[in-house]
């Protein structure tokens, strides 16, 4: 048997930590990705274990602080604005723990010792997305945790019901393959198997659906899918909005047209605007039960679904139309990232830490999580994996949606509009634009003068 020839880390095979311990604070859901013990479970082990290599090979001790609810913004600014060296690496949420890059409270990583993030344990077009200029890291993705995988999103579809209507319960697949798979192909098929339940002459919550969507993180999540560009950048490789476009316009105005004019389609709005966690559980469980034939979530969120007896398939959000190139997917904003502290005392240390598990972690946790977990235990078909394999491969973001307050929020403008209904995208954007660019030239003002 030929073994398998890697290729080498960043970090040199004689590395010696000399016993030091690297303390890392966690968002709750950067933690609840972490397995501090050994369990039994194939992917807790394989996460224990690739923790306790790390610590073997560099002579080092990880210990794991568990943030729970705290959050991210506001936990760390008061620990880091006290000088507090506490802890030596942070993995908050993305939505708020990148308030922090602009405060100066996060390390430049650019030519860090140890990291290689041209390599693929790394998220290389993630990161770049989250890089300013050509010299300011600051925030990092990779396979150090399976955090990142576990948030990318995505479409789940009832096959039986789908072989109801369409008699081939793969046919989805091969609309997706055939890159026919756009927001006009989900409006319909939500129309095809809209049924009034309740016989009142209405749509509502309780009616067979194509589709019980909230107005949160998924109709964010579709217009990004459907091709949203929210900045551009210069020679300089510095981000400028650029968001006043026909194009952003015209994805806008279809998404708010799906929303809220598509039989089948119940788009919960306004009204559960505070019952984010109600509606999840509420489209979980009808999903589960065959009254809904899409199911939105995330790679991670396929383990909710064990119970379901029904075979179910997995896509990408759909695109804007044909002639969209490619599928495009992205993480909720619930995502951790990686970053130090400005005030890191054991720098060197803690990018070769962060360096060997995204190594290991890629080579041996996310075949574990990817292959085994999501391809074999949880998706049911050869093809549902494949699907996968095109989602994760498709990742991408845009600076203002990752950096969103510091852009003058408008990356996420699309998600108001949505749920205020009017589709006038272009006329909110106007009353906002002056203050949004004032705010990102702030904000990268800030960042270029950081040391």
């Amino acid at each position: 048997m030929i073994e398998e020839t890697r290729e080498p880390s960043g970090v040199p095979d004689d590395l010696d930590l000399g016993g030091e311990t690297i303390t890392v604070w966690c968002s709750a859901g950067a933690y609840k990705n972490i397995c501090t013990e050994l369990t039994g479970d194939i992917l807790d082990d394989v996460i224990y274990n690739n923790t306790l290599k790390a610590q073997e090979k560099l002579n080092c001790r990880i210990e794991y602080h568990d943030a729970n609810g705290a959050d991210s913004h506001t936990d760390i600014s008061t620990i880091l604005l006290a000088d507090d060296t506490t802890y030596d690496l942070y993995l908050p949420k993305q939505w708020n723990g990148g308030k922090l890059v602009m405060e100066g409270l996060y390390l430049n990583l650019y030519d860090a010792p140890y990291l290689s993030l041209d390599k693929p344990w790394w998220n290389k077009q993630y990161i770049d997305n989250m890089t300013i200029s050509n010299d300011r890291i600051f925030t990092l993705i990779g396979d150090y945790s399976i955090n990142y995988t576990a948030e990318i999103g995505c479409i789940y579809y009832n096959k039986q019901m789908y072989e109801d209507f369409w008699k081939d319960p793969d046919g989805l697949y091969d609309i997706v393959n055939a890159g026919e798979w756009t927001l006009y192909k989900m409006g319909e098929l939500c129309e095809a198997v809209f049924l009034d339940i309740n016989n009142d002459g209405k749509m509502d919550r309780n009616d067979r659906l194509g589709a019980l969507q909230c107005w949160n993180n998924t109709s964010l999540s579709m217009a990004y899918s459907a091709g949203i560009s929210v900045t551009e950048r210069d020679k300089d490789n510095i981000p400028i909005l650029a968001m006043d476009t026909e194009h952003n316009f015209d994805i806008i105005e279809k998404i708010n047209d799906l929303l809220h004019n598509t039989p089948g389609l119940f788009y919960t709005g306004k009204e559960d605007y505070v019952k984010v966690s109600t509606t999840a559980m509420e489209q979980t469980e009808r999903f589960i039960n065959g009254n809904v034939l899409f199911f939105y979530g995330s790679m991670g969120s396929s383990s909710t679904l064990r119970e379901m007896e029904s075979d179910y398939g997995v896509i990408p959000y759909p695109k804007m139309d044909t002639a969209q190139e490619n599928y495009i997917s992205s993480p909720s904003e619930n995502v951790s990232f990686a970053s130090l502290p400005y005030n890191c005392r054991k720098v060197d240390a803690v990018c070769a830490v962060l360096e060997q598990m995204a190594y290991e972690g890629y080579h041996e946790v996310i075949p574990t999580y990817y292959e085994i977990v999501l391809k074999t235990k949880l998706a049911r078909d050869d093809t549902s994996a494949k699907m996968l394999d095109l989602i994760r491969e498709s990742v991408t973001n845009d600076i203002a949606r990752i950096y969103n307050s510091g852009f003058g929020s408008v990356a996420y403008q699309p998600r108001v509009t949505f749920m205020s209904g009017n589709g006038d995208f272009a006329s909110e954007y106007a009353s906002m634009k002056t203050a949004a660019i004032a705010a990102a030239e702030q904000w990268v003002d800030k960042v270029m003068a950081i040391e």
